[in-house]
């Protein structure tokens, strides 16, 4: 039946040679329809018998027809008959070369990328039905996967990976083995083809092809690195699962560990549950492969821990203990596995170091205490990256620091990190990356391994490097100082949340409150805001104090905050505990002897306003309670003198001022029995000295400051300066005071006539006629301000001068302090404001007559009647008159 079959199809066979295209696919599709639409269908045994000997050698020879649309045609018959062939050996030998000549090399003979697609698809096909037989083509079969496998055709990179894979089935590896190298770097370079397809199907095909040979594994693990990353997860889940049958499949798998684990490891801490189950199961599955029963070089012995506490807060699958032959499995490579993660966090790209912090993550996950060997590698590296420019892999860094506090010897891993922040000459930058992981190693460690190190962590966190505030400094540098300061109280924070009971024993709680208060009193960054300091005061207030059973940070202070001053004001370094309670108190009660030991200087001296330790000083006594700071002004005093002798710098002097001040307004502290003992000499030896007059902008500043201080403290009811006091320092204070009614600034102007309204009911009387006479033109001369306000506050102190001073006409009374003529120089001086155009003014000065008048009822209402006709209206005059005329019972 075939010799007639055959020659019914000479005619078509005949015309494949004509040189008329139409005429040839006419041919193409007559024998298409003879041989594939035959109905019945013909019988493979009749068909194998036409094919050899009538159709094979046109038909290929079809395969270079000049027509694109006769190949296609040409092709798809030839496809279609090797589909029903029973056995395609005797083909092999015509058919491959054919099809290597179109496609097995660049630049392609075949310049259709669906024809190229059709002869890829028809590679495979005899492949995969020849089998073995095939291999003598195993080299062109190689070539022209080789060559296809770089076409830009899609469909035709995919066809390859059939072909590839049919390869590794039908050919022996001793016949492939050859080819491997070529094959894989062929198709090594779809692993990052822009289709998601591609790059699964091309996995694939290697993953098939690499158990035949894994020498291509050496160049091809990066890519398969990237892969684990990939953005389409079902790329990730393929890889995930082809990562695990290769290190079941591979002859000899553990020469790879290295390569393949870090990926698979990466794929731990995947965003979908169904990728972190696959690499569970497939690190699981090569970890029995890799048991010591079967290979036996892994340990039987590992390290091993409990799960992470819940205070690290670790993502699944990492807050439960990983499997034992997982663990076994990443033990017994750990070196290797830890190098290449390390050194991949400093990768240049974000996504390479996104990979290695999570094969980093997973390492120490399986390690767990084994890790502890290789702890300054690790610390170091997570030194570096915990401040990445990324936000993914910050994120995915700090997962990795938790899970080594979590996983490492607590008692190396302190000892390290502590090392570590204490360092000396270490950088801004580094000191906080180290205060920065040390936070997040305490929140792995839990409880019970913070708790045995509460004391070294207290010590080394009250030491005062970490609070250095950042003077004229560059943006950058204060930006780091910032971060550090911020990161000093996270670590505080993180410390009291992990281990309270254990911070709340001494030395810790005073190291820890010490420490607070040095980040509370650092000077905010200009432009900043005080976020650390509150931070601090916050952890003060709402962590520490509950842990030593205080009522808030106000209890803190009284418990704590007498010793730290002590330490301030002396030559005991902050926080040292070193020292016994009656050395304590030695210290306190020998401050003025040290002060005045010039062999021994008092440490205040020195300071200047950049001093860590005055702005510590500060800090205690601004946040604690009123009556503890009055109770420490035996202590207090002697520095806030040194502070505020004249002959120190301006701006130190205004922050000792501002302290007063701040002082001054606390109700507790200035009602404290303490404060009355000390309010005259605060007022004599810190604040008047302060109001004499020295040249620059600088020392105006000072004496603004001194005058609101004075103001301050004159105004409280009841005055905490005892009147004989006061009388007793007038002789050497009215010049001071005078001259700042003089000052330049109207607000010390204001102030100064605030002050003297309240000090002259007390020491008027004292006063001597010539301090009287000097006193009332000043004040004359404020009525004439520029400032309206100081012209109003000068009033009240006039009236005081007028009510306490002892008249008498010609000073023939004992102790008489004005007379007649002084007296009407200053009515005289007062009467003209009573004509002035502000009301206010007029009310005012009308009340500083009236004083007057219950001083000389007489004189006043003759020395009023003089200047009645010169005023726009004689309603206040006439007023006034009246008064006096009431008062004196004489009718002028």
């Amino acid at each position: 039946m075939s010799d007639e079959l055959a020659k019914a199809l000479a005619r078509d066979v005949n015309c494949l040679a004509e040189e008329n295209r139409n005429t040839r696919r006419r041919a193409l599709q007559k024998l298409s329809s003879a041989v594939l639409d035959a109905s019945p269908p013909l019988a493979p045994a009749v068909l194998l018998e036409l094919w050899d000997g009538a159709l094979r050698t046109p038909l290929l020879r079809a395969l270079s027809d000049p027509v694109e649309k006769n190949r296609e045609v040409a092709l798809a018959l030839v496809t279609g008959v090797v589909e029903r062939l029973p056995d395609v050996a005797s083909s092999l030998a015509t058919s491959v070369p054919t099809i290597a000549a179109r496609v097995g090399s660049a630049p392609f003979e075949e310049g259709c990328e669906e024809v190229r697609l059709q002869l890829c698809e028809l590679s495979e096909l005899l492949v995969r039905k020849a089998g073995a037989v095939a291999s003598p083509l195993c080299k062109e079969l190689c070539a022209v996967a080789c060559a296809l496998a770089a076409d830009s055709f899609p469909d035709v990179k995919r066809a390859v990976c059939a072909l590839v894979r049919a390869l590794v089935v039908a050919i022996p590896a001793d016949a492939l083995g050859a080819q491997c190298p070529s094959l894989a770097r062929a198709l090594s370079a779809n692993l990052g083809h822009q289709h998601a397809k591609v790059r699964a199907t091309t996995l694939d095909a290697l993953c098939d092809l690499l158990p035949v040979d894994d020498a291509p594994l050496v160049e091809l693990s990066e890519r398969l690195a990237m892969l684990a990353a990939d953005h389409t997860p079902g790329v990730r889940e393929q890889c995930t699962r082809r990562l695990g049958e290769l290190l079941v499949r591979l002859r000899d798998p553990a020469v790879h560990y290295a390569r393949l684990l870090p990926p698979l490891l990466r794929l731990l801490s995947d965003e979908l549950p169904a990728v972190r189950a696959l690499a569970l199961d497939a690190l699981g599955a090569a970890g029995e492969r890799a048991a010591p029963g079967a290979t036996g070089d892994l340990p039987t012995v590992a390290h091993v821990a409990p799960p992470p506490p819940p205070s690290a807060a670790l993502p699944s699958p990492f807050d439960t203990a990983p499997a034992w032959p997982a663990v076994q499995l990443v033990q017994a490579h750990l070196p290797s596995l830890m190098g290449a993660a390390l050194g991949g966090l400093r990768d240049w790209t974000v996504g390479g170091r996104l990979r290695y912090s999570g094969a980093l993550l997973g390492t120490l996950w399986c390690a767990r205490g084994a890790a502890t060997d290789h702890l300054d590698a690790l610390l170091a590296a997570l030194y570096a990256a915990v401040d990445d420019d990324d936000g993914a892999v910050r994120a995915q860094v700090c997962v990795c620091a938790r899970m080594a506090g979590a996983g490492c010897e607590p008692d190396a891993l302190m000892t390290l990190a502590l090392r570590h922040c204490a360092a000396d000459g270490a950088s801004v930058a580094h000191r906080s990356a180290c205060l920065h992981t040390l936070t997040l190693l305490i929140a792995g460690m839990g409880p019970a391994g913070v708790g045995a190190h509460a004391r070294a962590l207290a010590a080394v966190l009250r030491e005062p490097r970490f609070c250095a505030p950042p003077v004229a400094l560059a943006d950058d540098a204060t930006t780091a100082h910032v971060r550090m300061q911020t990161r000093l109280a996270a670590v505080v924070s993180a410390l009291l949340a992990a281990a309270p009971s254990a911070c709340a024993a001494e030395p810790q709680a005073y190291q820890l409150y010490c420490a607070l208060m040095q980040l509370a009193a650092v000077p905010a960054a200009a432009g900043g805001e005080y976020a650390a300091q509150a931070r601090a005061l916050a952890v003060l207030d709402e962590q520490l104090a509950p842990a030593c059973g205080a009522a808030g940070a106000g209890a803190m202070h009284l418990r704590f905050g007498g010793r730290l001053i002590e330490q301030l004001v002396s030559a005991v370094p902050i926080g040292d505990t070193s020292d016994t309670p009656a050395t304590r108190a030695a210290a306190c009660a020998g401050v003025d002897a040290r002060a005045a030991d010039s062999a021994a200087p008092a440490p205040f001296g020195a300071w200047t306003v950049g001093t860590h330790e005055w702005h510590v000083l500060q800090a205690v006594l601004q946040h604690a309670d009123g009556r503890f700071a009055a109770e420490q002004l035996l202590v207090v005093f002697p520095p806030l003198a040194a502070l505020l002798e004249p002959s120190r710098e301006p701006p130190l002097r205004l922050t000792a001022l501002a302290l007063i001040r701040r002082l001054l307004s606390d109700v507790t502290f200035c009602a404290h029995a303490d404060f009355a003992e000390w309010a005259g000499h605060m007022l004599d030896a810190l604040l008047v000295p302060n109001l004499v007059w020295r040249a620059g902008r600088a020392a105006q500043q000072v004496r603004l400051a001194a005058a609101l201080c004075v103001r301050a403290l004159l105004a409280l009811e009841p005055c905490p300066v005892p009147p004989e006091h006061l009388r007793a320092a007038m002789p050497a204070a009215l010049p001071v005071l005078r001259s700042a009614l003089e000052d330049e600034s109207a607000e010390t102007r204001l102030a100064m006539c605030a002050a003297m309204a309240r000090l002259l009911p007390w020491v008027g009387n004292s006063l001597t006629d010539e301090h009287v006479r000097s006193l009332y033109p000043d004040f004359l001369k404020r009525l004439d301000d520029a400032n309206d306000d100081v012209r109003l506050a000068v009033c009240p102190a006039i009236e005081a001068l007028l009510a306490s001073a002892i008249y008498d006409a010609h000073f023939q009374k004992p102790g008489s302090n004005l007379d007649e003529t002084n007296l009407c120089y200053l009515v005289r001086g007062v009467l003209v404001h009573l004509d002035d155009f502000s009301p206010e003014i007029q009310r005012a000065a009308q009340r500083v007559v009236r004083a007057a008048i219950r001083v000389n009822p007489a004189k006043l209402c003759a020395e009023v009647s003089a200047v009645r006709e010169r005023h726009r209206s004689p309603k206040l005059c006439d007023a006034l008159i009246a008064e006096a005329r009431a008062a004196s019972a004489v009718d002028v």
